[in-house]
């Protein structure tokens, strides 16, 4: 339906105009949702201002380019309680963003609630450090969301990690009181005191390599792949216990990696098995490594 615009005013003032019928705040949930649009792109502020002239174009829910409504992300899993997804490095989990510095929450909090008209929204269930790619979980309800929080140590999570040089053992764990400075960096502390938080970390040796992903024998390896798994879950946790082992994550500046390495930490969230909030089962995803994941040139990486 296609309405034209007598007088400058804004689009939820034409709509109610246009269809008296029905109230306003049901009009601007149809803005929220992608009903309209103006010249061909959607109008989702319900303040926003149109000129005497112009022409909107309302549309019912069933109406709406469905392509709109296909979420910006790889999704690896979504019922009625949860959503699992993939992030890529270099976005944040969740917090405060603008334009430029986008989130996964924003993203998949705005195709929940498109997807289900308002009915749902997303919950933070979890998160990965920024440099960090991988799975990342979120629920649909506050009630999935409290359930996995309370039940995370039923959650075992598993990461790859590319090391420089060669763990002093094939497998151990790594254990250590963990603080954060005014700088927002992450260290260990010999003892337990203010503001510290006991951290734990196993992990085991996969692999070998030198230059260009070929494997090598350990006595000359340049890097080592590490399977880690996490009995806790604390700020930065991998990247300083690997770091205070003396072997730091490869592109990791932040804690040691060779500051000549490209700034991609090769840090990435492979698995993670769950109990599902509402049915009698668990849940386990599973993701290959990246492509190149074990590859570091002399010319293109340093």
């Amino acid at each position: 339906m296609n309405i034209d615009v007598q007088q400058d005013a804004p689009l939820i003032d034409v709509l109610v105009q246009a269809f008296p019928q029905s109230n306003r705040t049901h009009l601007k949930k149809a803005v929220r949702f992608g009903c309209v649009s103006l010249r061909g792109a959607v109008v989702r502020h319900p303040e926003f201002m149109l000129r005497a002239g112009w022409q909107i174009t309302f549309k019912k829910y069933g109406e709406r380019d469905t392509h709109r409504e296909k979420p910006p992300f790889r999704v690896l899993f979504e019922d009625e309680e949860i959503i699992a997804v993939y992030k890529p490095s270099g976005i944040l989990s969740s917090g405060r963003t603008t334009e430029k510095i986008r989130s996964m929450f924003g993203a998949v909090n705005k195709y929940v609630l498109e997807k289900s008209r308002g009915r749902c929204r997303a919950y933070t269930v979890h998160r990965l450090d920024r440099e960090v790619s991988g799975i990342l979980l979120f629920a649909k309800s506050p009630e999935s969301q409290e359930y996995l929080q309370e039940n995370w140590k039923a959650v075992d999570k598993y990461y790859y990690a590319l090391v420089h040089g060669v763990p002093p053992r094939k497998e151990d764990t790594l254990g250590s009181w963990l603080k954060e400075n005014a700088r927002q960096v992450v260290y260990s502390v010999p003892e337990e005191e203010e503001g510290a938080k006991w951290s734990v970390t196993h992990y085991r040796h996969k692999g070998s390599f030198i230059w260009n992903g070929q494997e090598a024998p350990v006595e000359e390896a340049l890097f080592s792949l590490l399977q880690i798994k996490l009995e806790t879950g604390r700020k930065n946790q991998i990247r300083v216990h690997l770091s205070d082992m003396g072997c730091p994550i490869v592109g990791d500046r932040k804690y040691g990696g060779d500051a000549k390495a490209k700034r991609m930490v090769r840090l990435f969230a492979a698995s993670i098995s769950f109990p599902h909030p509402t049915q009698n089962r668990r849940v386990q995803l599973e993701l290959p490594l990246p492509s190149g994941f074990t590859v570091i040139g002399r010319e293109n990486e340093y």
